[in-house]
């Protein structure tokens, strides 16, 4: 519920990206998340617990990522695949590093030290971090805003039309679209939500199972470098087309094989797919809709991500209990990751055929 929460206030509160000075915004986004630390740190009761989970929720894990992603698509133009695919190693990175420091500090501290050291290191190290990092960031900001006048108000053939959210939510690509934006997510983090199942129902071991999680890292650092490389040369439409295509036999795996190898073909195919979903989710709507109100358009989508992939965990969860077959259920991933790429193929004709 706190996660589903937090997704509704990424979608009321990231729109404030288009709006306010982004210091201001990361810097109190980032006294928020040291805050929810705090908050989950002292949690005694399961009120305490749902306002510390909500307020890391939709602050670290939603409202920071926003930002960093909606910043490389707004002002990096011509090197926008680049910029994403820097800013989004933090997800790799953070796949691989933060469960050894997680692990650390459970194994040095008990639970509550943990949460509330990690809130101190927020406070005292990642934001000033951020703030330097953003030095000069209002010549900047200006330097954008005349360029963006220059593409809105410029002659008839060289402007760019800036798409507002009530725009984009009328324009049918935008659905279209949707399924092979959420199958990546939707899969992987099911799988990785019912991996204690998988794990069971295998006969794996859990440790070299949850060690495996660093070739995941691995695999999406390269995948996301290799990505922004491809953005800027061929589009984030080609490699939409790509994205989706390893999750096929990643599937086939999960559900044919037995032996512990599957787990490392899994992973690495798995991991390819997410990081080539970072660069994507981050440049497609930039190409598409402009960079004015990237705020509002990317908050959107990762609300509705979140809700689409909460509502496939759950649904996995009671396919599951319903004693629905392994195998059955990655044929239905693989039937959502082929209608994804049949909706694509329909709004690249009529992105085609509509004059611009």
């Amino acid at each position: 519920v706190a996660t589903i929460v937090g997704s509704v206030c990424v979608l009321v509160l990231g729109r404030l990206l288009d709006r306010i000075d982004l210091r201001l915004f990361t810097g109190a986004t980032t006294i928020f998340v040291a805050f929810g630390c705090w908050v989950f740190g002292q949690a005694n009761n399961v009120v305490s617990l749902f306002i510390g989970i909500l307020i890391i929720r939709f602050t670290a894990q939603g409202l920071w990522g926003t930002s960093a992603q909606v910043s490389m698509a707004r002002y990096f133009d011509a090197d926008r695949g680049k910029a994403a695919a820097v800013a989004n190693t933090g997800y790799a990175l953070g796949f691989a590093a933060f469960p050894l420091i997680g692990t650390y500090l459970l194994s040095a501290y008990d639970w509550r030290t943990a949460w509330n050291i990690s809130g101190w290191f927020v406070l005292l190290a990642v934001l000033p971090l951020i703030l330097i990092q953003l030095r000069g960031h209002g010549e900047r900001h200006k330097y954008y805003e005349k360029n963006l006048a220059e593409l809105t108000e410029g002659p008839i053939e060289t402007q760019i039309r800036q798409w507002t959210m009530s725009e984009v939510l009328k324009d049918v690509r935008f659905w279209l679209i949707q399924p092979a934006m959420i199958a990546v997510p939707s899969i992987v983090f099911a799988i990785q939500f019912h991996q204690l199942y998988l794990v069971e129902l295998k006969g794996w071991d859990l440790t070299r199972f949850a060690g495996s999680y660093s070739l995941f890292a691995v695999m999406s650092l390269a995948a996301t470098l290799v990505g922004g490389v491809l953005v800027d040369r061929y589009g984030s439409r080609r490699l939409i087309n790509a994205y989706l295509w390893p999750l096929i036999p990643a599937l086939l795996v999960l559900g044919l094989m037995e032996h512990t190898s599957a787990i490392f073909f899994l992973m690495a195919l798995t991991g390819f797919t997410f990081g080539l979903g970072l660069v994507v989710f981050v440049t497609l709507w930039a190409e598409m809709y402009g960079t004015k109100y990237m705020g509002a358009i990317r908050s959107f989508n990762v609300f509705f991500n979140v809700m689409v992939a909460s509502c496939i965990m759950v649904l996995t969860g009671w396919l599951i209990d319903q004693k629905v077959s392994l195998m059955a259920m990655c044929n239905g991933g693989i039937a959502l990751v082929f209608c994804s790429l049949v909706l694509f193929a329909i709004e690249r004709r009529i992105t085609l055929i509509r004059p611009k």
